[in-house]
C-alpha cells in the first residue's frame, strides 16, 4: 500500500495562518514588491503546502506532532500593549514560534534540515514540481527553496515575465558582476550611493568621483575612466536599478507633456501664510521639472527656514473622468457619480464638489479638502458624499429630472454616453 504523504495526515493550519497573515505586512525584500498580482499565494502557506506533500507520514504517531513542530513552530499567545485616546489597552494576540514558515526564516538550520531530508525522502534526487497556473510565482519559489527540480507555467504574458524575473535570471546570473553602463557614470547621485555601497567612504569617495566622473570643474571625465576598474563592476541588482532609472527617464521624456507639473506656494511645515496663484512648471529635455527657477526669487537663508513658504511642485499622476450623459428634459450635461468622496481616510477627507453652470448648462467640479465632521459620522459622510447616481437612476443637477437606468441604458445603445473629467490628481 502507499505510503500516505502528510499532508493526507496532518497540516499546520493554524501556524500556517499566523504566519501568513504576519507575512502581509512584510515589504521589503518580499516577492509580492516585485509587481502586484492578484490572490497571490502567501509564501508561508506555499511552504507548508510542499514541505506537508513532500514528506511523507512517519510511521511513529509521536513523530508526527514533531515534524508538525519542526514545520510550523507552536502557536502561543502574547499581550500586546496598545495607546487608544490616551488609555493603555491590553489585547490578547496569537503568534507562531519556532519552525520554517515565518518571514525571515529561509536560511535557518530548521529548513536546511528539512531539505535534507526531503533530499534523503527521494534518495538524493531532485523531487520534480509542475506549476502549470503559477501565476505570481510563490509556490515555485518555495518549491526551488526546497531543492526540487520546477517547471513553471502561465498563460498571461506579465505572470510568464514576473516567473523569469523571480525564477531563472536570478539564478543564471547568481554572482555574478559586470560594469555598470556608460550612461549612468554621469549620474552623481548614483555613482555615489553605488560606490558607498563598494566601501568607499570620505575623503576616499571624494576623491574616486572627483577623478573618474565630476572632475575638477565639474564636466564628466570618461576619458580618465578604465572599463575595466573593478570597482565599477556590479552585479544584477544595481543593474536593475540602472535600467529602471534609464527606463523611467525615457517615459519621463516621453509623457511629461501630458503630466504637467504645477507649483503652489507653501511652507514645509504648517503656517499661516498669503496663498498666490498657482504656477506651470517648464521642463528641461529630460522632462524633469524645474522649480529651482521660481525658488530663486528666494535667498539661501530664506529658503533654510521650513516655515517660509516657497515653491513646491505638484506633479500629476493621475485623472478621474466620469461617465456622462445628456438630462433628457433641460440637455444639460448630467455626469454619472455614484459617491463624490476621493478620499476617506481617518485623518483625511476630501470630496468632489458640483458647482451648477446654468448658462452652459454645465457642472464645474471642484475639490474640497478636510472636510468637517459633524453628527452621526456615517449619515453625515452618505449625505454630504452623494453622487448624481442612485439605484432608480440619476439626478440632475440643474433641473433635478430624474435619468431612470433605462433612460440611461438607451443612451448607451445609442452611442450618445460621453466622458468627463472631474479632478486631478497631484503628487
Amino acid at each position: 500500500m502507499r505510503n500516505k504523504r502528510f499532508i493526507e495526515v496532518a497540516f499546520p493550519i493554524k501556524q500556517t495562518s499566523l504566519a501568513s497573515v504576519h507575512e502581509k505586512n512584510v515589504r521589503h525584500g518580499h516577492i509580492s514588491t516585485l509587481h502586484i498580482w492578484p490572490a497571490r499565494r502567501p509564501l508561508a502557506a506555499s511552504r507548508a503546502a510542499l514541505i506537508a506533500a513532500l514528506l511523507p507520514t512517519p510511521h511513529n504517531p509521536n513523530e508526527i506532532g514533531l515534524l508538525l513542530e519542526q514545520i510550523a513552530g507552536k502557536s502561543v499567545e502574547t499581550i500586546e500593549q496598545k495607546h487608544v485616546n490616551g488609555y493603555i489597552i491590553e489585547q490578547t494576540k496569537e503568534e507562531a514560534v519556532g519552525g520554517v514558515l515565518r518571514w525571515g526564516q529561509e536560511n535557518s538550520l530548521d529548513l536546511q534540515r528539512l531539505q535534507e531530508k526531503i533530499s534523503k525522502t527521494y534518495a538524493g534526487h531532485a523531487p520534480k514540481v509542475l506549476d502549470p497556473f503559477a501565476g505570481g510565482g510563490a509556490i515555485p519559489l518555495e518549491a526551488m527553496r526546497l531543492g526540487c527540480e520546477v517547471t513553471a507555467l502561465d498563460i498571461n504574458p506579465v505572470a510568464w515575465f514576473i516567473l523569469k524575473c523571480t525564477l531563472e535570471y536570478p539564478q543564471k546570473i547568481a554572482g555574478q558582476t559586470c560594469s555598470l553602463p556608460e550612461f549612468v557614470l554621469k549620474d552623481c547621485d548614483f555613482m555615489t550611493a553605488f560606490l558607498k555601497a563598494k566601501g568607499l567612504k570620505g575623503a576616499n569617495l571624494h576623491t574616486f568621483l572627483k577623478k573618474f566622473t565630476q572632475g575638477d570643474k565639474g564636466e564628466i571625465q570618461l576619458n580618465l575612466m578604465s572599463r575595466d576598474d573593478p570597482m565599477l563592476d556590479a552585479d544584477l541588482a544595481w543593474h536593475v536599478r540602472v535600467w529602471g532609472k534609464w527606463i523611467l527617464a525615457k517615459v519621463r521624456r516621453e509623457q511629461a507633456s501630458y503630466y504637467p507639473t504645477y507649483a503652489e506656494l507653501e511652507p514645509l511645515t504648517g503656517k499661516d501664510f498669503k496663498p498666490r496663484s498657482i504656477r506651470l512648471l517648464k521642463e528641461d529635455r529630460e522632462g524633469i521639472p524645474q522649480i529651482d527657477s521660481l525658488n530663486a526669487e528666494f535667498d539661501e537663508s530664506y529658503l533654510k527656514n521650513p516655515l517660509n513658504p516657497r515653491w513646491v511642485a505638484k506633479p500629476t499622476v493621475a485623472y478621474l473622468w466620469a461617465r456622462a450623459v445628456q438630462c433628457k428634459q433641460c440637455r444639460a450635461t448630467l455626469p454619472l457619480l455614484k459617491t463624490c468622496w476621493l478620499c476617506k481616510k481617518d485623518k483625511k477627507h476630501v470630496r468632489l464638489t458640483i458647482n451648477l453652470d446654468a448658462e452652459h448648462r454645465s457642472v464645474i467640479f471642484g475639490i474640497q479638502v478636510d472636510v468637517p465632521k459633524l453628527g452621526s459620522q456615517q449619515a453625515h459622510d452618505k449625505r454630504i458624499g452623494a453622487g448624481t447616481m442612485s439605484r432608480t437612476g440619476a439626478t440632475c443637477p440643474l433641473c433635478q429630472a430624474i435619468m431612470t437606468m433605462e433612460d440611461i441604458r438607451i443612451e448607451g445603445r445609442a452611442g450618445r454616453l460621453t466622458e468627463i473629467m472631474t479632478a486631478v490628481v497631484v503628487n
